[in-house]
């Protein structure tokens, strides 16, 4: 009985390990957690394709610090740029001048029988009729930009000068007789400058401006003599019209940190036509101060020689110059 009962519980026992055995796949921990081959087994298992993964980027980021431009600081405060003051499209520049002029000239004016003569000397403005050596001459002009590089000048120069003299000799002027030496004399000298011009700028870079000027000048003067005492005197008219050409430049000089602005500025210019010639000369140092909104302000100094001459013929004849300083002050806005 006892065999029995051992028989039947090691046949039980079988059952129940052969049960178990089939749903294992390893006999250890380490078997089953190795791969399929084992010269695999010290290899990490493959992450899935859904894991994520911290990857660490191959491009480096630096902080770089950027290379300084603009404003170079220097114990005087100045920029080592320099940018000249432009004007807007269609913005506008407005300037006032007062021209101390030394004025000088000669006159040649002989009407009825003193123009059968062959040959008339001369008079002198100055020193023969009275005209006085110097004054101050006032212009306005006023320019409109329509184009960043094109614009429109206009420009007014009135004159009015009166004098006393007595002549030193005989001088013969419009109709009247030789003047006696040392007989008072008055004089009145009106003149009226005005010139129109389209510009363009060639060359206007930061540093620098080039224009170009053509247009037209038209000026209108008369010049009354009276011999006092006499019923004697004469009045000169000349009108000119002629054709302008002129050439400005502007070179920026030096700059400070608040961006005024000082600058060269030279312009040449050449009329003709109508018989006539001038010409218009100009050098002086511009100092621009910006204001806000794109308006800035200036003021100009320098020398400037003016001229002009027409022959009508050998009995009429007018020739004046004007040389000195100017002072100018100006609005771009």
């Amino acid at each position: 009985m006892y065999s029995i009962k051992t028989h039947t519980l090691l046949v039980c026992l079988v059952f129940l390990v052969t049960l178990f055995g089939g749903d294992s796949y390893a006999w250890n921990m380490n078997q089953a957690d190795c791969p399929d081959y084992p010269q695999d087994y010290f290899v990490p298992a493959a992450a899935p394709t859904n894991a994520v993964t911290k990857v660490k980027p191959t491009n480096k980021i630096f902080k770089c610090k950027p290379t300084a431009k603009g404003i170079a600081v220097d114990p005087w405060n100045l920029r080592s740029d320099c940018i000249l003051p432009m004007t807007q499209t269609k913005g506008w520049e407005v300037d006032a001048q007062a021209f101390f002029a030394r004025t000088k000239g000669k006159v040649r004016f002989t009407q009825g029988t003193f123009s059968t003569f062959g040959s008339v000397e001369d008079v002198d403005i100055n020193s023969d009729l009275g005209v006085p050596d110097h004054a101050v001459m006032g212009e306005f002009s006023i320019s409109y930009r329509f184009r960043p590089r094109w614009s429109l000048r206009y420009s007014i120069m009135p004159m009015v000068m009166n004098g006393t003299g007595q002549p030193g000799r005989n001088v013969i002027f419009g109709t009247m007789t030789a003047f006696t030496s040392f007989q008072n004399i008055s004089v009145k000298w009106e003149r009226l400058q005005q010139s129109i011009a389209l510009v363009y700028d060639p060359i206007h870079n930061p540093s620098s401006r080039v224009s170009l000027f053509g247009g037209y000048v038209r000026i209108n003067e008369r010049l009354a003599v009276l011999q006092s005492g006499f019923a004697g005197g004469g009045t000169f008219d000349n009108d000119m019209n002629m054709g302008m050409a002129a050439l400005e430049f502007e070179k920026c000089l030096k700059q400070t940190r608040m961006c005024n602005t000082l600058s060269l500025e030279c312009g040449a210019g050449v009329a003709f036509g109508d018989d006539g010639f001038g010409s218009d000369l100009m050098t002086g140092l511009k100092y621009s101060i910006p204001l806000n909104n794109g308006r800035w302000g200036f003021v100009k100094g320098g020398y400037r020689f003016m001229t002009y001459k027409k022959k009508y013929s050998d009995f009429k004849l007018f020739d004046t110059a004007m040389e000195g300083g100017f002072l100018q002050m100006g609005l771009v806005f």
